[in-house]
């Protein structure tokens, strides 16, 4: 009784608009009070927030994070868009095919869908405007490929999940290959099936020699990212290695190309900073939260009334999916994370379900969130940067939400696409 207490103080701090971090450290603060009294809740204070934030693999998220910035900053998406669109763009919709390109490039760099999403709007949606696509479909199209940064390594999403359940990140980031692939691959075929009796947005066909010039200035960064992906499948360096080098390389490739001047850089770090402090401040005070639900025996007396009900592990995992799809409706992918992993992980590893496989799938559901009306983040971070009502992004984002369904689906009924390559790799945490 007092856990579901608890839940319900939670979610009405968030609702309104208490930031997820102390909805959480206050609701634990209670729940521990309630439980113990304020001896027990001072104990906790005292230990749980500095633990859970004095990681060493939690410093693979400032790194990533500083990565991805640098890598804004120097304006990369433009040179993946133009290299992609050289290629690309003679075919029906080619554009919009290219920016699934740069999309992917931009989420094996950036980590973040909100800032993918964010850049994408920024730098395409006037191009795919400029040769006739309409709002919704650009719109659409721009939200649903900002949103393979949440699955193509580096995934902030996965590394958080491998945090708050001491899953090996490196095997995580190595998950979300495959399904990021099958993800892009998935809104090709949209775009394919959307523009099939359309000739918008057809170019001329480009010389070799252009296609080449057009790739060169992307290259460094291709080579970068595929050498980090090589690095943490092989084992060669840890993903917090694996950050921190390519932090490095990109802050060496942005003075290279002469586009890092003082402005830049020192926007660069400033965002990286407050994105940091504010992931690890959810971390340190999301742990008080956790062991309340330890604590009070949540988790141990969800699996024992699961167990007790005869429904078997898939109606199980059907109905925590259809939880996590409803709560992509209302909350952002890490908070749905922090206020769910603490109950499914061990419910679902107590079913039987592999751990890392399991990490993909919620990280699907909250991708779908991030698309579905009313509160789908990438829908108004699109339509704040382009300018366009939200209900027409929402429009033109349907197609691709349906598609992610039966990704999603597909993923469920083949495991192995996550936990083929995890098998396979020597990556650690």
């Amino acid at each position: 009784m007092t856990a579901a207490l608890v839940i319900a103080l939670l979610f009405g701090l968030i609702f309104l608009t208490m930031p997820v971090s102390f909805a959480m450290f206050v609701a634990g603060i209670v729940g521990l009070w309630v439980e113990g009294g304020w001896h027990t809740a001072l104990g906790v204070l005292k230990t749980a927030p500095y633990q859970a934030a004095a990681s060493y693999t939690l410093t693979t998220f400032p790194m990533f994070v500083l990565m991805a910035e640098v890598m804004g900053a120097t304006r990369i998406t433009g040179d993946l868009f133009r290299a992609a669109n050289g290629w690309v763009g003679h075919l029906r919709g080619g554009l919009a095919y290219a920016a699934v390109f740069g999309g992917t490039m931009l989420a094996a760099a950036c980590g973040s869908s909100s800032a993918a999403a964010a850049t994408l709007a920024s730098a395409i949606y006037p191009e795919l405007r400029k040769y006739g696509y309409g709002e919704a479909f650009s719109t659409g199209a721009l939200a649903a490929v900002g949103t393979l940064s949440i699955m193509i390594p580096p995934s902030i999403a996965l590394i958080f999940y491998g945090i708050l359940t001491e899953v090996s990140v490196g095997k995580l980031l190595i998950a979300g290959v495959l399904p990021g692939l099958m993800t892009a691959i998935g809104y090709g075929v949209v775009i394919w099936w959307v523009l099939r009796r359309s000739d918008v947005g057809v170019q001329p066909r480009q010389p070799m020699r252009r296609r080449v010039r057009a790739s060169l200035p992307a290259l460094p960064m291709i080579v970068l990212l595929a050498a980090m992906l090589v690095a943490i499948y092989s084992g060669v360096a840890t993903p917090t290695e694996v950050g921190a080098l390519g932090a490095l390389f990109a802050f060496i490739i942005g003075f290279a190309m002469m586009r890092m001047d003082r402005a830049a850089l020192s926007g660069a770090l400033s965002r990286a900073t407050r994105s940091s402090a504010m992931i690890l401040a959810i971390i340190a005070f999301s742990s008080v939260f956790a062991v309340f639900l330890s604590l009070s025996g949540t988790p141990q007396a969800l699996l024992q009334a699961v167990q007790e009900s005869g429904l078997g592990p898939f109606p199980v995992l059907l109905l925590v999916i259809a939880v996590l799809l409803v709560l992509g409706v209302f909350l952002d992918q890490i908070a749905i994370l922090i206020i769910t992993l603490p109950l499914i992980h061990p419910l679902m590893t107590g079913l039987g379900y592999d751990e890392i496989w399991l990490g993909v799938v919620v990280v699907k559901t909250a991708e779908i969130g991030l698309l579905t009306p009313p509160v789908g983040l990438n829908l108004f971070i699109v339509s704040g940067s382009s300018r366009v009502p939200v209900a027409t992004v929402a429009r033109g984002v349907l197609p691709f939400v349906a598609a992610e369904l039966v990704l999603l689906a597909v993923l469920v009924a083949f495991p192995a696409i996550a936990t083929w390559l995890p098998g396979l790799s020597q990556a650690g945490n």
